[in-house]
Formats: C-alpha cells, sequence, structure tokens
C-alpha cells in the first residue's frame, strides 16, 4: 500500500513547485489534478498487479512442488517442467513469458516447498486432533528399496461433529523390528500429536510375528483391540474360493506374454491393430492381492483377442473355449471387484 502524505508534505511540496503549478489555471488545473488522479490510480494499480503476479507466481510453485511429489518424480524433473511451460507460453501468449520464468523451480526449491506442505498439513493435522473424541491406527512395516525397514503409521479417527479423518501419521524408519521397539516409535509418535491412549480404541496390524506373534509382539504391548489388516484378509480368504484353476491359467498366458519382449510387442500391436482401449496386460503379483482384479478383468475384456494371439504362437486356449471356465473366470471377477471396492 502506498502511505498517504501528511497535509504538511504536500503544502511543502506545492509552496517549493509553485511557480511551475500558478501557471495552471481554472479548466487546464482541473485537468491538470485529474492527470495526477489517473498517474497515482497507474502506479497503484501497476503495484498491485506485481503483487498478484508474485503471488500466482509462488502459487504455482508450490502446486507443481506437490505434483512431483505425489508422483514420486524426481526434484530435479520440475526444472524440466518449467522450461515446457515456458516454451509453451511463448507460443500461445507471449506476453505472460516472464512470469512463467519468474516460477522458481530448482531442485532445492521443490525440495523446500515439499518441506513447506509437509509442515503445513502436520500443522492442519495438529490442529484437529484437539476435536478428536476417538481414534483408531493402522500399523504396517516393510523394507524400502534399500533395505531399511520402514515404519507406516494411518489413523483414523472422529471428532465431535462425526466427521471422520483418514491421515498418514508418519513414515519411521527402524533400527530393529521387535513387537516391543515398534510400540515404542508409534507410542512416540502418539505423543508428539498429542493423542492419548485413552482415545484410541483399536489398532489394525498384519500377521507378521513381530506384530501379532507370541514374544514381544506389538499387539500385546498395545492392549487395545486390534484387527487383522482386511487385505490380508481378503489373501487368506482366496485360498477357500477353490478357483485356483481359474488363476494358474490367466498367470501362466498374462506370463507367456508379458515375459518376452517379442510377445509383449506383438500383442500390444494386435490390440492396436483392432482398435482395442488397452495396450497390454498386467503383471499378477501374488503378494498384492488387489492386483487380482486388475488382472482377472484386463483378461475378462481382452479374453477374444487373447484367444487369437495363443492361436497365432501355437499355443493352445483351450480354457477360452470352456464354458465353465470361462463362467468361473467371470465370477472370479466379480468378486475380487467387490473385494477391491471395499
Amino acid at each position: 500500500n502506498i502511505s498517504v502524505p501528511k497535509e504538511y508534505s504536500i503544502r511543502r511540496h506545492y509552496e517549493t513547485h509553485r511557480e511551475k503549478y500558478d501557471q495552471y489555471k481554472e479548466k487546464s488545473r482541473v485537468d491538470k489534478l485529474w492527470d495526477f488522479k489517473a498517474a497515482l490510480v497507474k502506479q497503484q494499480s501497476l503495484l498491485r498487479n506485481v503483487k498478484r503476479d508474485n503471488e500466482a507466481v509462488v502459487k504455482a510453485s508450490y502446486i507443481i512442488a506437490e505434483l512431483v511429489a505425489k508422483n514420486s518424480k524426481c526434484f530435479s524433473e520440475s526444472e524440466f517442467i518449467k522450461g515446457c511451460l515456458v516454451k509453451t507460453t511463448e507460443t500461445v501468449c507471449p506476453d505472460k513469458v516472464q512470469i512463467f520464468k519468474n516460477i522458481s523451480l530448482s531442485r532445492n526449491t521443490v525440495a523446500e516447498r515439499v518441506d513447506d506442505n509437509v509442515t503445513n498439513l502436520s500443522e492442519q493435522l495438529f490442529a484437529k486432533v484437539k476435536s478428536f473424541t476417538a481414534f483408531s491406527i493402522a500399523v504396517d512395516e516393510s523394507a524400502d528399496v534399500s533395505g531399511v525397514e520402514q515404519l507406516a503409521v494411518f489413523i483414523r479417527a472422529c471428532d465431535t461433529d462425526l466427521i471422520i479423518t483418514e491421515e498418514l501419521l508418519d513414515i519411521i524408519s527402524l533400527k530393529n523390528t521387535t513387537g516391543e521397539d515398534i510400540f515404542n516409535k508409534v507410542y512416540g509418535l502418539l505423543e508428539k500429536y498429542n493423542l492419548p491412549l485413552s482415545k484410541l480404541v483399536c489398532e489394525a496390524t498384519d500377521g507378521a510375528p513381530s506384530m501379532t506373534g507370541k514374544q514381544n509382539r506389538f499387539v500385546a504391548n498395545c492392549k487395545f483391540h486390534h484387527i487383522h489388516c482386511i487385505i490380508h484378509q481378503e489373501v487368506l480368504s482366496s485360498k477357500f474360493i477353490k478357483m485356483n484353476h481359474v488363476l494358474q491359467f490367466v498367470k501362466k498366458v498374462v506370463n507367456f506374454i508379458q515375459s518376452q519382449g517379442l510377445n509383449q510387442c506383438q500383442f500390444s500391436s494386435l490390440l492396436s491393430d483392432i482398435g482395442c482401449e488397452f495396450e497390454s496386460l498386467p503383471y499378477y503379483a501374488e503378494v498384492c492381492w488387489l492386483s487380482c482384479y486388475s488382472v482377472l478383468k484386463h483378461f475378462w475384456l481382452l479374453r477374444e483377442e487373447i484367444k487369437i494371439f495363443l492361436e497365432m504362437k501355437g499355443e493352445s486356449p483351450d480354457k477360452l473355449y470352456d464354458d465353465n471356465w470361462v463362467q468361473d473366470l467371470a465370477i472370479m471377477v466379480n468378486i475380487t471387484w467387490h473385494l477391491n471396492d471395499l
């Protein structure tokens, strides 16, 4: 904002330049006054526009940093994104090029933006926990690509207005994976967010020994109502569906197509030639039960194309001609769809 000059300063300025202003009489004097006012408005508008552009540039930087982090991209790729934005702007709206050039997207800047976003989310969660009347946690530990054990802690809470909040509290690196160590880490995290154990109603884990084993297990240290992870329950339940004959053939065909580069290219080319909406088949990962639906769904929708491809390659698609097997496949697609939708 432009500060309003004091009356004394205005009078002194006028008296100093009196001869210059006295030459304006009547209408010309009024016109000159309007010129001064217009110049002031223009100056104020220019400053407001600069401020607005600066705010938009900073906001865009935060938005792009958030997208980079959410999509697990390297921070240095943000500079490539900026280059694309600048080139696009030069073509579409050249008068706005400088604004896009002002967006700071260096690797260090993006890292700072991500840290700021994390801090902001933590502050929001800190503010929310004060109204929580009850909460539950889900805990899971797994090794990352470098072999370091990581502990993920999720929270699901209900506040006084019966609004449900689900958030990832934190991911903690572990040196030891005993139940006691995991409990201490989780307890410390709850203390950090001022979440009293008196409001903890239950906790969910997988069936790992450190979680539910006989000695030094996490569940024993918690002494709260325990729920077995629903995804692991689905995996266990799937063992009793008696549909292994369906999955075995599906996995065999998927591996035949996807594990060989030539077959994969030829199958993708076949799908492209017939104008199919899919480009290929996804892999099935037994450890990730939710991937089963995606594989079965694609296999079901592409069963005719798969039949053609197998015959082209001299492989027997006998199961695809068996009505009973096809019906079992349809049942499996429906079952996994419902499980995936839980």
